[in-house]
């Protein structure tokens, strides 16, 4: 994984519990999209969800500026990110 200093977008999911990340603008429209998936995700079957869960993906970081899937280095003290999940 890349770690590096970045600012996170309002289309960036912040991986993580607390505050932030339940307010973050990214989580939240995130929440959403797995919300509006969730029925058709429990009636697939088991081959299916995965590609339900790559569409999920794909979507966030199909939006306009990239939505990225990141979380906090915790080795660092400042404002580094990890990317979890490789972009493109």
């Amino acid at each position: 994984s890349i770690v590096m200093s970045v600012v996170p977008s309002n289309n960036d999911v912040l991986f993580g519990r607390g505050n932030i990340s339940a307010t973050h603008e990214g989580n939240i429209q995130f929440r959403s999209i797995v919300e509006s998936r969730k029925r058709e995700y429990h009636e697939a079957p088991w081959k299916e969800k995965k590609e339900i869960v790559i569409s999920i993906i794909r979507q966030i970081q199909s939006m306009d500026p990239p939505g990225r899937f990141l979380q906090r280095d915790p080795k660092s003290e400042g404002v580094d990110i990890k990317a979890v999940l490789g972009e493109g």
